[in-house]
């Protein structure tokens, strides 16, 4: 069943090291046409790119079905984020929040990214990097309709 279709903030692949298209999520669990009117809301409203301040010395793990709707029992280890505005941290992420609310989705109440799926634990290997960074991001509409993370992709 995947996440069905939803909206990112995908990353350029040199940035961190998945096998996965690497993103931090802003909703998903959406049908396709609200998730292609959610993308151009966004995208309207704040602009195509935004910058993540990501919290590379402090790597987190994900367990099972973490969103609302979840029962993909992929385990995950990833980076905690904030969405940054003019360079600074703000509360931009509760305006993109809004934005969903009028969706039928699951909204990632927590900004990360997730550098490695599973669905065994002891595939989860998290590792921590010398320093944090901030990662450029562009907001996309993805189809994750598949249960393998390695057969998700950018429908725009």
């Amino acid at each position: 069943m995947g996440y069905k279709y939803g909206v990112w903030l995908v990353y350029n692949k040199d940035e961190f090291p998945t096998e996965h298209i690497g993103h931090f999520t802003i909703a998903c669990y959406m049908e396709k046409d609200d998730a292609s009117r959610l993308y151009s809301e966004l995208i309207n409203n704040y602009g195509k790119y935004q910058e993540i301040y990501t919290e590379c010395i402090n790597p987190i793990t994900f367990e099972q079905n973490i969103y609302e709707d979840d029962d993909n029992d992929l385990y995950a280890w990833g980076y905690e984020g904030h969405i940054l505005e003019h360079g600074m941290m703000t509360n931009f992420w509760s305006k993109i929040e809004e934005s969903t609310k009028k969706y039928k989705c699951n909204f990632s109440h927590m900004i990360h990214t997730s550098i490695c799926y599973s669905t065994s634990k002891l595939n989860i290997l998290p590792y921590k990097m010398d320093e944090n960074k901030i990662v450029k991001c562009s907001i996309e509409l993805v189809d994750i309709t598949s249960d393998d993370p390695l057969h998700w992709y950018i429908i725009s």
